[in-house]
Order: structure tokens, then C-alpha cells, then sequence
């Protein structure tokens, strides 16, 4: 056994070389047939060879002997020997190669930055609407690049755009010539053909689209408007026509307001006449809600207003005429101890009538018990329902108020007046 380092012999049990110290690895020395022969010569040479664990062979020749060279000089005299011309030609070779590698990779970096230039260019005139621009930069690209699967998406995409906008073209003109029907077949289409489009490419297309929509719906608005005669119905068309915008949508609000205003008033005139100022009330405030803060209506509804403080002045005036006539003060406790401050009607979704009064005690006692009967008329004065009702609270003192509430049902219409028919109550 011999150290692989400095072939000195060692040991079996040994671990590390005692003259070098470097950990032993088991090396055997076999003797060639040729190696005895040439053990009698004279130059003293060992032709033997020593084979390492890993199975390699050492030539015993690179050995020291005696005086002779190290292994490790005759091992590097013969690495440094015949090979650094093919170093320095491998070198040379590698730097041509990599200098061509550099320049074909520059050149495709520079068609790649025109490729991608002019395909921003292209998407940028084709956001604007200039589609044939748009086309003739991406066939510019593609003949530099013709497998770039982008640019071919982005041509059949412009393609796309400017046949919808040839088609958006032609809406226009069946608009402008009033062929409302044509329009609408096509802006369906066209609608269809931007279905689930979310690319910035359709934005324009869709704000058009979303354009004609507003100018065919303002044209069938307009047809309509003359066969309203309700202010529910005009009512329901502004609620349409507040969510669009331009003056053909100006103009149209500005006609439905006057049709409200024109309907209100007339209901208004009649109930008048008949002294019917809830109803009148009603009648301005549901116009009111309709046309909001329209300054026509609110004056209407001040001068119902003024109506009616007449018409009650007019008839307090009557009623102290007739107590002072009387001159008695039970005339007043037997026959007026009960007025009607207010009558509120409530008429819900299923025609049932809510009657809700406010009463005052005139009389110059406590009055108790006081019971209402009534009655419910339409407009043409037919009566459509009855009943009783009883004030709360029971006792009522001079001066104080009481109310009652009472339901008619199967009215069904808005349009009523509530009388009063007949008042009873007891005196404290």
C-alpha cells in the first residue's frame, strides 16, 4: 500500500500518510510482465503501474525517484507542453462567433423597437377613428415581422372597427332622413356586433351607438306625446326623458311640462267651482311631484291656497253672522259646537278610501261623544260611500281639537269630495 500523494508505503490499519499527512487512500502497485524484465536493468526505471481505488492507473515512469522530478512538476511540464496554440485559436474562434451573435442580436432588437412602434402608432390612430391609418402601419409591421401573432390580431380588430363604423354611418343617415325603422334594425346590429366588445378600440362605436338609441327613443316619445291625456301619463314619459340629454330632449321636457300644466290647471278651475280646495290641493301637488319647483304650478297652488282662506273667511263670517242674529249663546253650543278644521284623503293600491278630519270645538263648553256621519262623492257629484265615525279624544274642552279616521272601501277613485252630513255631540 502506497499514499496516493507521495507514495510512501503505509500500513493496512493506517489512516492518514506519516510523511505527508494527507488521508490514505489504498494504492496498489502491480508489476507488469515487461517491468520484471526490465527490473535487471541498469537505469533502475520501474515499468510498474499503480492502480487507485476509483480504478485509474498512474504510470510509475511520473514517480519520484531518488532525484528525479516531482509528480506534480511532471505533471504540469506536460500540461503546459504542446496544447496553447489550440488555447489561443479557440479563443479567437469564440470572440468572432460572439461578435456575429452580438450584431444579429442587435439587428432583430432594432426591427422588434420599429415592429412595436409602429404597432402603438397604429392602435393610436385607430383610438382616434382613423381606421385606414391605423391598417397601413400594421401592414408595415407585418412585412417586417409576419408570424407576429399581435399585429395580426390588432388588423383583424381595426377591420373589424371600421366596418362598424361604416355601419354607424349609415344609422345616422336613416336618422337624418327619419327612417326610424331601418335605423333601429341596423342599431341592433350594430348593438350585437358590440356585444361583450370590452377593448378601448369599441368606445367610440359604443358612445355613437348609445347616441342613436337616445335620438330613436326621443323620436317615439315625440309620436306618443299627443295621445296623452293623464298627468300619470306625462308624469311617466318626463321620467324617460329627464334621463336623456341635448335639446331635442330639452325641447321634448319643455312640452311634456306644459302638458302637465295644462291638464292641472284645467282640474283645478273646476274644482274651484265647487269649492273642492282638498281636492284641488291634491290635484297641484301631484302635479308637483312630477314637475318639480315648476313656477306656473306654484303659483297655481297659491292662488288655490287663496281660494280657499277666502272661501273659509267667507264662511266664518257667515257663522258669527248667524250667532250674532241668534244672540244666544246655546244657538252656538247646539247647532256649531263642532267644526271641521281639516279632511285628508288617502286612497291606497286597492281602491280603499282613507278619511282622516281634524274637528274643532266651538262651542263655549266641553262638549263629549261627538259622533260624524259623512259621505264620499265623485267629481259628477254621485255618491259613492257613507259612514259614521267618532272623535277622539271623548272630552273636548271650548277651543280644542279632536280628530277622527274612517275608511270607505271599493272607492277606487282619487277624484273625491267627503261632506259632512250630520254632527252629534253632548254639552257639559
Amino acid at each position: 500500500m502506497y499514499c496516493h500523494h507521495c507514495i510512501r508505503s503505509f500500513t493496512g490499519d493506517a489512516v492518514f500518510c506519516s510523511q505527508c499527512g494527507r488521508r490514505l487512500h489504498e494504492v496498489a502497485i502491480i508489476e507488469t510482465e515487461s517491468g520484471r524484465d526490465a527490473g535487471a536493468d541498469s537505469s533502475g526505471e520501474s515499468a510498474a503501474s499503480m492502480e487507485i481505488d476509483r480504478g485509474h492507473f498512474i504510470d510509475l515512469a511520473f514517480l519520484p525517484q531518488h532525484n528525479e522530478e516531482s509528480f506534480e512538476e511532471v505533471t504540469a511540464r506536460q500540461e503546459q507542453g504542446p496544447y496553447w496554440p489550440v488555447v489561443v485559436w479557440l479563443t479567437g474562434l469564440a470572440s468572432v462567433v460572439a461578435i456575429g451573435v452580438f450584431l444579429f442580436y442587435k439587428h432583430e432588437m432594432n426591427v422588434n423597437e420599429n415592429v412595436l412602434r409602429l404597432q402603438v402608432e397604429a392602435r393610436a390612430a385607430a383610438l382616434s377613428g382613423h381606421y385606414e391609418d391605423a391598417l397601413f402601419l400594421l401592414s408595415e409591421a407585418s412585412k417586417a415581422r409576419p408570424g407576429f401573432i399581435a399585429l395580426a390580431a390588432d388588423e383583424e380588430q381595426v377591420q373589424h372597427a371600421a366596418e362598424l363604423e361604416r355601419l354607424s354611418n349609415e344609422i345616422k343617415k336613416r336618422l337624418a332622413s327619419g327612417e326610424s325603422e331601418a335605423a333601429q334594425s341596423e342599431l341592433d346590429h350594430l348593438k350585437s356586433e358590440l356585444s361583450g366588445r370590452k377593448e378601448p378600440i369599441y368606445d367610440k362605436l359604443k358612445e355613437k351607438a348609445d347616441g342613436y338609441a337616445m335620438e330613436l327613443t326621443l323620436l317615439e316619445l315625440t309620436d306618443q306625446l299627443e295621445s296623452l291625456t293623464t298627468v300619470e301619463e306625462h308624469g311617466e314619459m318626463l321620467n324617460v326623458v329627464n334621463g336623456l340629454i341635448g335639446q331635442q330632449a330639452e325641447a321634448l321636457r319643455s312640452r311634456i311640462v306644459d302638458g302637465i300644466r295644462s291638464i292641472t290647471l284645467g282640474g283645478t278651475e273646476d274644482m274651484l267651482s265647487r269649492k273642492n280646495f282638498s281636492s284641488a290641493f291634491l290635484a297641484v301637488d301631484k302635479a308637483l311631484a312630477w314637475a318639480k319647483d315648476d313656477s306656473e304650478l306654484l303659483a297655481l297652488k297659491e292662488r288655490v291656497k287663496e281660494e280657499k282662506n277666502r272661501y273659509e273667511r267667507a264662511e266664518q263670517q257667515r257663522i258669527e253672522q248667524a250667532m250674532e242674529n241668534a244672540a244666544e249663546e246655546d244657538l252656538i253650543n247646539q247647532t256649531a259646537a263642532v267644526e271641521v278644521v281639516n279632511i285628508e284623503k288617502i286612497i291606497d293600491e286597492f281602491g280603499d278610501l282613507t278619511i282622516q278630519g281634524t274637528l274643532k270645538n266651538k262651542a263655549t263648553r266641553p262638549i263629549y261623544a261627538v259622533k260624524i256621519e259623512f259621505s264620499v262623492h265623485d267629481a259628477s257629484g254621485e255618491m259613492l260611500g257613507k259612514g259614521t265615525a267618532t272623535a277622539t279624544p271623548n272630552y273636548i274642552e271650548p277651543g280644542e281639537e279632536m280628530t277622527f279616521t274612517a275608511t270607505v272601501y271599493g272607492v277606487y277613485k282619487e277624484d273625491t269630495a267627503v261632506v259632512i252630513d250630520n254632527t252629534t255631540w253632548y254639552l257639559d
